[in-house]
């Protein structure tokens, strides 16, 4: 591909971004173009051979141990029992599996890294007595052990793809997603196994995921509560951003991150990129 037909290239998706951005591209039409970087990313990250799999992810490994800035792709998810459940109730029912798998009890120190916005945190304090609130792998699990109990446990949830890991960097001059959802080089997805690489420090006791399907239907309802409650949500951003051009840009840019991330993980009947908790306790 010559230089001229890349900037051709980057100038149309700089282009699709500004029509996004001003609201200008149908929702279906959005859902399509993912379902194209969704292929796009599988064709990619899917190598011939076994052996070309593993070699793909234990570099990304070992990359990992060089690198302290890149951080998990951890937005808050939901366990969706079945198509009737609330989102409401979709996040308590997690937050219970939270406590279930990582075996909070009374009396316990917890300490929540990484914490979203402490829906959990606030969980854990009204159902247990005891609590405390609060990005690399390697740093992370180290700087993590020396906190933990010596007969105490860590229990992580991450985003993943069930078989490779990257960083979120553009597949060619046409990838509109990575450049319109994450700034280039600042997030990683990571694979299913990929923590299991770091037990340095902790050792693993049990190792779940949970299929994508649940994300993919989070996704869906915050898009539907976002969009049944639009006039409040653009007063909200009216008045955080200063202008109704910098809240419709902003609430475009969720209601895009919902849409693609819903189809994202719906992928392959959420068999694709799904949920990761691992529970760890110290060496």
């Amino acid at each position: 591909m010559t230089m001229e037909t890349k900037q051709t290239k980057k100038e149309a998706v700089a282009n699709l971004i500004k029509r996004i951005e001003r609201g200008e591209v149908a929702d279906e039409n959005i859902t399509s173009m993912m379902k194209i970087q969704v292929q796009k990313r599988l064709k990619w990250g899917y190598k011939p051979t076994h052996d070309q799999q593993l070699a793909q992810l234990v570099t990304f490994v070992q990359c990992m141990t060089r690198h302290s800035s890149l951080s998990l792709f951890i937005p808050c998810p939901g366990y969706f029992k079945d198509e009737s459940t609330t989102l409401d109730e979709s996040e308590v029912y997690m937050m219970d599996l939270y406590c279930e798998r990582a075996q909070i009890k009374d009396g316990q120190s917890i300490l929540d890294l990484g914490c979203g916005h402490g829906s959990l945190t606030l969980h854990v304090a009204q159902k247990y007595r005891g609590c405390k609130h609060m990005k690399n792998y390697e740093l992370f699990l180290k700087k993590v052990s020396t906190w933990i109990a010596q007969d105490g446990l860590l229990f992580v949830e991450h985003h993943c793809h069930k078989v490779f890991a990257y960083q979120y960097e553009p597949l060619d001059e046409d990838d509109w997603y990575t450049e319109y959802i994450f700034p280039s080089g600042t997030l990683v997805m990571s694979s299913s196994s990929i923590l299991l690489y770091f037990q340095e420090d902790v050792s693993i006791v049990n190792h779940w995921t949970l299929s994508g399907k649940h994300p993919s239907l989070g996704f869906k309802q915050w898009l539907k509560r976002l969009d049944d409650n639009i006039d409040e949500v653009k007063e909200i951003f009216e008045s955080f951003y200063g202008s109704k051009e910098k809240a419709m840009k902003f609430i475009t840019y969720w209601r895009v991150f919902c849409i693609a991330h819903a189809e994202l993980y719906a992928t392959n009947n959420g068999e694709e990129w799904m949920l990761s908790q691992v529970l760890f306790k110290k060496k």
